[in-house]
């Protein structure tokens, strides 16, 4: 509807990265195939009947998948997306478009299995696709399909549209808006942050307009250089060219969200920006300012890739993992924003090393969040409190019945404590929120043979291998159970 008006833009827009995102798989790069050497496991991506698929085999078991969506606009690679029973999983498998090549997606070469149940939550998707369908009291279900738009749709950054179509109202003009409300249209995807936490009752609340800090507070290790994939905004916050310029820098001085400039034009493009506050004398090194200044380099968290460094460092300046880094480790809220016992206590919640000082700041955080009561019952469980900690996990599920970590949890207290039947409902109750929970799955299995259910204990491991056919551990328990009939 946008491009009945604003047809040059509507086309100009489709070959940015941004509308690129993500969508319905067509087609894939090329045919390849690799073994991961930590798992043994062989992968191989190929075409069949018109569709998209990987295989994997390990120790005599071969299964597949049909690639049904991607994330990544193809500029550095993209992941896939699969469904099992509407239920959405990221496949183990990327494109790499550097070196054109095939290779375990990012986060998957720790594994030493086939590892095919990572869910896809929304968090995860809607900075990259539009308009998403989530199954209510689920945590990776979707109605097909999983989102009503590819890529980032004009929305995302101009607001809501129905009534401007319907002659109610302008579209949020981004440039024309007060600079804090200005850059969190920009920040909602580009500012990574060590841990991003949504303030109480604030999940997915941001709108354009809004300004982020306000549904959303993002921390930093503080000194601490290291770039993820979207790092833009903080990285640019670092530079001496934003800190001199303050508000009249922002992503908008040097890209222009509806265009991309063609790879022959990009030096020449990005130059110009430059030129606007810096004089042409001043560098005699050649006309490809972000080339010095702007290098790209690698990241932490996706392999064979390198992007662009916003810091606008001096050339040949490169601040190594460890520069600038404090004495003392701490997360700090970007940009100064406020931050609650609560907010420090979630952030701090999931860094390994850093449990004791979650716990005090959860300790005095006010207990009539879900959230807070699920993070704070596991440290006491932790801890070696399962007294403390049960009552916990049953508040927060009375308050927020979604924390599905707080159901297994609470049903793992339930089993050692010899409350079989608890602890068979909860799990029940988690797995039909997340299917692809396969320890939680195994528990289940074996408590209902020991509870003298061996048929839906059998049902439980079938289950689990319909999801993961190399899940060893489910195909053993099956065996044992078989012989022993």
């Amino acid at each position: 509807m946008c491009a009945d008006c604003h047809r040059e833009i509507f086309e100009a827009y489709q070959a940015t990265g941004m509308a690129r995102s993500s969508g319905q798989v067509t087609g894939i790069e090329s045919e390849g195939a690799f073994t991961h050497k930590l798992s043994g496991v062989g992968y191989r991506v190929f075409r069949q009947a018109g569709a998209a698929w990987f295989s994997f085999d390990i120790a005599g078991v071969h299964g597949q998948r049909r690639l049904e969506y991607f994330v990544g606009s193809g500029s550095v690679g993209r992941s896939y997306l699969y469904t099992v029973g509407g239920f959405l999983y990221q496949a183990p498998v990327s494109w790499y478009s550097a070196p054109g090549k095939w290779d375990l997606s990012p986060g998957y070469r720790q594994y030493d299995r086939v590892y095919l149940t990572r869910g896809i939550e929304t968090v995860c998707l809607e900075c990259h696709a539009s308009r998403l369908q989530p199954a209510a009291g689920t945590s990776n279900g979707y109605r097909s399909p999983p989102f009503l738009e590819g890529g980032v749709s004009c929305e995302r950054c101009h607001g809501p549209g129905d009534g401007h179509v319907a002659g109610r109202g302008k579209m949020i003009n981004p440039a024309r808006l007060a600079p804090d409300r200005r850059d969190s249209i920009c920040a909602q995807c580009h500012l990574a942050g060590e841990a991003r936490i949504a303030r109480a009752g604030a999940a997915g609340r941001f709108r354009p307009g809004d300004r982020l800090s306000d549904s959303l507070v993002v921390f930093e290790w503080s000194g601490n250089p290291d770039m993820n994939v979207t790092s833009h905004f903080e990285t640019l916050a670092e530079s001496a060219c934003k800190k001199a310029s303050g508000d009249r820098l922002w992503c908008g001085s040097c890209h222009d969200p509806h265009r991309a400039p063609a790879e022959a034009e990009k030096v020449r493009f990005y130059r110009a920006k430059c030129l606007q506050c810096h004089q042409a004398d001043q560098c005699r090194r050649g006309p490809d300012c972000a080339g010095c200044h702007m290098p790209k380099r690698s990241v932490r968290d996706v392999q064979h890739s390198a992007y662009t460094d916003h810091a606008i460092r001096k050339a040949g300046a490169f601040m190594g993992a460890s520069a600038g880094a404090t004495k003392e480790r701490k997360l700090v809220p970007f940009g100064g924003a406020a931050a609650g016992d609560r907010e420090f206590g979630l952030a701090y919640a999931p860094v390994p090393g850093f449990e004791k000082r979650a716990l005090e700041f959860f300790e005095r955080a006010p207990h009539d969040d879900a959230e807070v009561l699920a993070h704070l019952a596991y440290l006491y469980e932790s801890n070696g409190n399962p007294s403390k900690a049960a009552p916990l996990y049953q508040k927060a599920l009375k308050l927020d019945p979604s924390q599905v970590a707080a159901a297994v949890n609470l049903g793992n207290l339930y089993i050692k404590s010899g409350q079989a039947r608890e602890a068979i409902e909860l799990w029940r109750y988690a797995l039909e929120k997340s299917p692809g929970l396969e320890t939680v799955r195994l528990s289940l299995a074996v408590a209902l043979d020991r509870s003298g259910d061996s048929a839906a204990g059998d049902e439980a491991l079938r289950r689990l291998l319909e999801l993961d056919p190399a899940n060893t551990a489910a195909r053993k328990l099956l065996n044992e159970a078989r012989s022993r009939r």
